[in-house]
């Protein structure tokens, strides 16, 4: 059953469940399907049909505004996910990119971006992306490792990278100032860590041993390899 067509728009295309799909929704536009609507989904496409896109041209687009309080946060968009069963995983929402082609300067799967104004500045903190983890408030015994970020790199059983300052690397995290270099050169931070106090047994101690520093990490800064010296030992 389908409704009438107007302007090219086909209101509804109802599909009858079948042995290998469930009933659907769809909404189409001169032919082409936009997306559908089944029992248990919303989709753009399916997993064994994408749907093809132009670039510069989006397939979900979303342009909102709103005048904030100063007390609650502005949030034009929101999932939440809670998790439940025996012994479950996951539980996220997910972005999946994937190439096998030879790609451009850049690929990503999920990219985060905050602008500012010429007027636009903030009293407090500001960043492109905000991970955050609330811990039990009990004891959380034996087991378990809690991190608001993880950082997974899955190289192949054939994968062989070149290694070189400038050219082929592999590495967990690429981090670059695109303008005004010389302010940053002066002013800026590798990074910030807030909360901790200097002592024997912290996580921050002070340390005068230099026949603790018997390891290194390598580190790229500006194509030349560097290496950040470890101790083997507090203090």
């Amino acid at each position: 059953m389908t409704s009438a067509i107007h302007k090219g728009w086909k209101h509804i295309a109802y599909e009858e469940e079948g042995a290998s799909a469930e009933a659907a929704l769809a909404a189409v536009y001169n032919g082409t399907e936009r997306f559908r609507l089944t029992a248990s989904t919303v989709g753009i496409g399916t997993s064994s049909s994408d749907k093809s896109y132009t670039a510069g041209s989006p397939l979900f687009q979303m342009y909102a505004t709103a005048a904030g309080s100063g007390t609650t946060s502005l949030e034009p968009f929101y999932v939440k996910s809670t998790i439940t069963g025996t012994s479950p995983v996951g539980g996220r929402a997910r972005f999946h990119g994937y190439c096998n082609v030879t790609a451009g300067g850049w690929v990503n799967a999920l990219k985060a971006h905050m602008a500012f104004g010429t007027s636009g500045k903030v009293t407090g903190l500001a960043s492109a992306m905000c991970v955050e983890m609330d811990l039990p408030n009990a004891n959380l015994g034996s087991g378990g490792a809690y991190y608001p970020l993880e950082v997974e790199l899955n190289p192949g059983a054939s994968t062989v990278s070149a290694g070189s300052p400038t050219g082929n690397q592999v590495g967990f995290m690429m981090m670059s100032v695109n303008t005004n270099k010389a302010d940053f050169d002066d002013h800026g931070y590798l990074f910030r860590i807030d909360g901790l106090s200097a002592d024997t047994g912290h996580l921050l101690q002070a340390s005068a041993t230099e026949a603790n520093y018997a390891h290194s990490l390598r580190v790229n800064i500006g194509g030349v390899n560097m290496y950040l010296m470890l101790a083997s030992a507090a203090g």
